[in-house]
């Protein structure tokens, strides 16, 4: 590779790196290219990236970005998957992938600075999705809502009762 084409992979990674919102390394020794293709496709569809690169020039791409401490866990051919939308969609990928294809390791990951272990990782896949989330809030922002309004409309309703029961007297 040229040094031309190296600080352009640099260049990009470090901006990918920047605005990615999680970080995740991992170890595919022993996945054949059907399988890390197969790979690929399932984090694209995620919207994760995912990127093979040399650990020389991932180190100098992690320069000045808050996924700095991922550099000392850049030992051997390592991938790194990331996302700038949702924290959680590549641990739940990688992880139902490595369910599947035991050779896929999930290593470590680095979010808003902080270094994540492998079971840590594990756990966020048990949390609901954003969308999940959002439809929770929304639920719960109807409920209560119309419980507001029926609230409001009962001392109406039991009013109207009274003058009925009232008038149906006389």
């Amino acid at each position: 590779m040229k040094r031309e084409d190296k600080s352009q992979v640099v260049a990009d990674l470090h901006q990918q790196m920047k605005e990615a919102k999680v970080a995740i390394l991992t170890r595919f020794t022993g996945l054949n290219v059907e399988r890390m293709s197969q790979l690929r496709r399932e984090l694209r569809k995620a919207e994760v990236g995912y990127r093979v690169v040399k650990n020389t020039l991932f180190r100098l791409a992690l320069k000045e970005t808050d996924k700095e401490s991922l550099s000392s866990h850049l030992e051997g051919p390592v991938g790194v998957a990331w996302s700038a939308a949702d924290p959680v969609a590549p641990a739940r990928v990688l992880a139902k992938f490595g369910k599947e294809f035991p050779e896929l390791k999930v290593m470590v990951a680095v979010s808003d600075g902080k270094l994540w272990g492998a079971a840590d990782i594990q756990s966020w896949v048990a949390l609901p999705g954003l969308e999940q989330l959002r439809g929770k809030i929304l639920g719960l922002i109807q409920a209560s809502a119309s419980t507001l309004a029926r609230l409001v409309g009962t001392p109406a309703t039991q009013l109207t009762r009274v003058v009925r029961a009232k008038s149906e007297q006389n």
